[in-house]
């Protein structure tokens, strides 16, 4: 069993050494990420300011409390796009015969999906989210308590996960369909709109649907909310939101999993 862990994260260490190499072997597409992200988020944070400003509170939420929502959102899919970016791609492997190669190899078929390419230009999304993030802790008044420390870890985790399973889920669909880049282009867009405005500003319907069919509501809405004790909206759980949010994602990752291995049964290859 030692062994094998040891061999997994050398192999995982060496795909990571190589992706970073062919990401900085063009440094100007570098820095043009460097360039736009931050001006996409930035600007996100900016439209927040105006709403409040010009109009009034979204559904109670004030602009220190939308900013610090934003910026835990956009932490986790910071971290995200580092580590599970490839699930985003499944279908382009499926048709290019990608996905054949992972099959002929002798490993974990989800482990080589995400540990063949990190993402190191990722990191620039954490740039701006970590920024926009403490300066909301700062005007929102944030108690960097080591309870709340240690809370806020967990969130992040639970956070990752949900977001991976999510885009898992979507990716195995492409075992069947072969394609499914607009499914992806949709639920990047709904995960933007959920997590950068407050989940209880939306009808009923939606709540619950983003709290029990598809809980991207934990990603930083409900965890949000406990941490600044703001309006959760219409719903009480037990213990508190920011304890839910790991086991929701862990609860989701495990079903993701099984997901994709049953996708993988019913795989038909179609590259060449």
């Amino acid at each position: 069993m030692v062994s094998t862990i040891k061999h997994y994260v050398s192999v995982a260490s060496c795909w990571a050494r190589l992706a970073v190499q062919r990401q900085l072997e063009y440094p100007l597409f570098l820095f043009s990420w460097l360039l736009m992200i931050p001006i996409q988020y930035f600007s996100g944070i900016w439209m927040l300011k105006i709403i409040v400003d010009r109009f009034q509170a979204l559904n109670g939420w004030d602009f220190p409390q939308l900013t610090f929502l934003y910026g835990l959102g956009l932490i986790s899919h910071g971290i995200f796009v580092v580590f599970f970016i490839n699930t985003w791609s499944m279908d382009h492997m499926v048709i290019n015969g990608g996905f054949d190669r992972l099959l002929l190899r002798p490993m974990n078929v989800f482990f080589q999906l995400v540990a063949s390419y990190v993402n190191f230009i990722g990191l620039i999304d954490c740039i701006p989210g970590v920024i926009i993030f403490l300066y909301g802790a700062e005007i929102a008044g944030f108690d960097w308590s080591l309870a709340n420390v240690g809370k806020l870890i967990l969130v992040l985790i639970g956070g990752i996960l949900i977001r991976a399973a999510l885009f898992t889920s979507l990716g195995t669909i492409a075992f069947w369909t072969k394609r499914n880049g607009s499914m992806v282009g949709f639920a990047l867009t709904m995960l933007e709109r959920a997590t950068m405005y407050p989940l209880s500003m939306y009808p009923y319907f939606l709540q619950a649907l983003f709290t029990f069919i598809i809980p991207i509501g934990f990603i930083s809405f409900y965890p949000a909310a406990e941490f600044l004790h703001a309006d959760s909206g219409g719903f009480d759980l037990p213990l508190s939101f920011a304890l839910w949010t790991p086991v929701v994602g862990i609860i989701c990752f495990l079903l993701a999993g099984g997901i994709f291995k049953f996708g993988m049964k019913n795989y038909e290859s179609a590259g060449s």
